[in-house]
């Protein structure tokens, strides 16, 4: 058997784990580690709840990036070094596959024995001008997204599908090339990867490299509703945890220009999975209380001035707006000149 990780850091996110995990284990995960810290929604509880599931708590220390540190001690796990491919996402990440594909390993027998690396490019889901917290799976409730082609830059991070045994550890957004001769890379399971993007491992973007619509992708909800935008925020970016996030993050991240149910074939496997986790002793429980958890946390928000003020916000920027080809190199070059 294939084994495959999935690696992830989770912060308070007991609303969405369980439809997270439930959508890769159908697609063929065979093994999670995750990693979490400083939760207050009761994600810790839930984790120890469900079956075939390696939770380690920590705690970050110092000023280093919290997914930085997980992923060092994932590295020293023994499940990394078991797996045959692992991948390491967030969250709001979901694998989605153009049909016939619908588990990963189709896609690892669609790019051939030799490749050792599938960069599997973002595609932004915006909050579809929902404001309120619905406790729906995510996938279902938001379809409207960027388009393709899509001039942001922003919008064409990657994670990264690997061999580790090619590799030398982790990365957030692909793994830390080894010595030897370079891995061999897919770009979204459509075109190979020119020799300079598998040497340089500081190449974490697909913009202007794709010449072809890729066939797999991660779906990301990044926003979700405007009410779970405000409880995300107080996180602050997973690799700055300090620092909130702001009007600019939704305002490059809220698209809603098309709509796309790419991933709609795979969810009925989703949502046999996902009924498996509910039909676990103490797991709906769980699962409620970390709902709750949310709610009171945007109800509280709701009592402050200022947060009221930033909801305010969100609501008059309902959705953003694609830049242009030129718009976007007019930006560039004026970024290039500073």
């Amino acid at each position: 058997m294939t084994r495959i990780l999935a690696v992830t850091c989770m912060r308070n996110e007991g609303p969405y784990c369980l439809e997270w995990i439930a959508h890769h284990r159908a697609a063929g995960i065979t093994d999670f580690l995750i990693f979490t810290h400083d939760c207050e929604d009761g994600t810790l509880g839930l984790l120890d709840l469900l079956p075939d599931i390696t939770h380690v708590p920590f705690q970050p220390t110092g000023k280093k990036s919290v997914q930085w540190q997980a992923m060092r001690l994932a590295d020293a796990h023994p499940l990394i070094k078991a797996a045959d491919w692992a991948i390491f996402f967030d969250c709001d990440e979901f694998l989605c596959l153009e049909t016939p594909m619908e588990t990963f390993a189709d896609l690892i027998a669609s790019v051939g024995e030799e490749t050792d690396a599938i960069a599997l490019p973002w595609r932004f889901f915006g909050a579809a001008e929902q404001m309120e917290f619905t406790d729906q799976p995510t996938v279902e409730r938001f379809t409207m997204c960027a388009p393709d082609p899509f001039f942001l830059p922003a919008g064409h991070f990657f994670k990264t599908l690997f061999r580790p045994e090619k590799f030398q550890k982790l990365g957030v957004h692909r793994p830390k090339n080894k010595r030897s001769k370079p891995a061999r890379w897919s770009l979204g399971a459509a075109q190979p990867a020119s020799d300079d993007f598998a040497q340089d491992d500081s190449r974490i973007n697909l913009f202007g490299s794709m010449q072809t619509p890729a066939r797999a992708r991660l779906n990301h909800y990044s926003v979700r509703s405007a009410a779970e935008f405000m409880v995300k925020r107080g996180r602050g970016l997973p690799n700055r945890t300090s620092k909130r996030l702001d009007l600019h993050y939704w305002a490059e991240r809220n698209f809603n220009t098309v709509q796309d149910h790419m991933i709609d074939p795979m969810l009925i496997a989703t949502r046999a999975e996902l009924a498996k986790l509910h039909a676990v002793p103490q797991i709906p429980a769980a699962h409620q209380h970390a709902v709750a958890w949310h709610q009171d946390a945007f109800a509280t928000l709701m009592k402050d001035p200022a947060e009221i003020q930033f909801y305010w916000h969100l609501t008059l920027l309902a959705g953003s707006t694609p830049p242009t080809q030129d718009q976007t190199r007019a930006h560039l070059r004026r970024l290039s000149q500073t």
